[in-house]
């Protein structure tokens, strides 16, 4: 009989620093595997980085420029 092998333990990300997977990793564990693991399962939460109401308007008025620019092929 033949003993299966233990599964390895894939690192989980941290939040906040940089984690690195080699792809090599990534195949030998199998992406779907991987990405069930490692994705997160909620969205993640945007801190508030202090923009006031004002600054959020016009950073929406800007994307909303880039977006009419871009769908014209500017």
């Amino acid at each position: 009989m033949i003993a299966s092998p233990v599964p390895e333990t894939i690192p989980p990300l941290r939040w906040g620093q940089l984690t690195y997977y080699s792809p090599a990793d990534i195949k030998r564990w199998g992406v779907q595997h991987f990405l069930d693991t490692v994705a997160p399962t909620q969205a993640l939460p945007i801190p508030d980085l202090g923009f006031t109401a004002e600054e959020n308007a016009r950073m929406d008025e800007l994307l909303r420029e880039e977006r009419a620019a871009a769908a014209r092929g500017l």
